[in-house]
């Protein structure tokens, strides 16, 4: 399960595995390193299986979607000349076997709500046009994508038919009605019902970020977590029950569950690095994170720790 690979970026990917058990360091918090490189790794989000970690990485130029099982080196899946970026948990689908993401020309600003299928590169563009659209994830169902976008000045949540381009003349996107007024970002359905969409949500620009759920109607707000420090990056665990987010109430970021029924919290990790991007596996009992704590200097590379004894 916890295989190191190490790889390289040069003006190609060179990849060296490094898969010898024996060769594992184990960090005070019981993390270990699963996956170094020489950019940052970042936005991790596992296949619905549970079998791929999808992640983004600076490569050539522009940042890139990579897939890896862990065992093998990480595959590149995108190939544009634009930064890409995985949504949160959802991003990969089950029912239509496909990924959604963000493309961002950085030059032009304008974006993209792209996906390929899970086996492919072939490219599906849903959304295209000079607003800042991110963070995509699919209904459980796969029928349709909700994404944040800033076109009133604060990022809000909309939602839009899967089969849906940029030529289409109806099935315009929908603004989501009844969240509450601010910014909302990293949304994503909870995996067993689809009853309740996750997001981060501040109300002021000025404000800590707080983690929030909501009926995908806007119904039934409840705040997860709510302390004078920001509280980012939300991803469900394996059921509607407990939730991971990355908090700087500490003074560093470090990775956090929650319980949505009672409050219970347990701190998971502690380490004078940035701990971000949690990712739990949704069949094996374990999360991934992003760390800068092996190389430092925010060269962020790809942990495993094991899920503790949920109370």
């Amino acid at each position: 399960m916890k295989l190191s690979t190490v790889y390289t970026v040069t003006a190609a990917l060179v990849f060296a595995a490094c898969n010898n058990p024996d060769d594992e360091v184990v960090w005070p918090d019981g993390a270990t390193l699963w996956l170094a490189g020489v950019y940052a790794d970042t936005a991790l989000s596992w296949s619905p299986y549970g079998d791929v970690l999808f992640f983004s990485s600076y490569v050539s130029g522009a940042t890139r979607l990579f897939g890896t099982a862990g065992l093998t080196d990480p595959e590149g899946r995108t190939f544009t000349g634009m930064d890409e970026f995985m949504g949160p948990l959802g991003a990969w689908n089950a029912e239509n076997g496909r990924i959604v993401y963000t493309a961002l020309n950085a030059d032009s600003m304008w974006s993209q709500i792209r996906s390929i299928p899970g086996n492919g590169t072939n490219v599906t563009v849903h959304i295209q046009d000079s607003l800042l659209n991110a963070f995509p994830t699919y209904n459980p169902a796969g029928d349709s994508i909700l994404y944040c976008c800033s076109s009133t000045g604060n990022w809000r949540l909309y939602q839009i038919p899967f089969d849906h381009t940029p030529d289409d003349s109806t099935g315009f996107p929908v603004l989501q009605q009844g969240f509450p007024e601010g910014d909302i970002l990293r949304p994503s359905y909870s995996p067993e019902t689809g009853t309740w969409i996750l997001f981060q949500y501040r109300a002021y620009f000025t404000d800590d970020w707080d983690i929030m759920i909501a009926h995908p109607d806007g119904s039934d707000q409840k705040v997860l977590s709510q302390t004078s420090a920001d509280d980012i990056q939300p991803t469900w665990g394996p059921d509607d029950n407990w939730v991971a987010f990355s908090s700087d109430r500490t003074g560093n970021y470090e990775i956090y569950l929650t319980d949505v029924n009672n409050g219970t919290l347990i701190q998971l990790t502690d380490d004078p690095a940035l701990d971000l991007y949690p990712a739990w596996n949704p069949r094996k009992n374990w999360i991934a994170f992003s760390s800068d704590r092996a190389s430092g200097n925010w060269n962020l590379d790809i942990f495993a720790i094991d899920e503790p004894d949920l109370p």
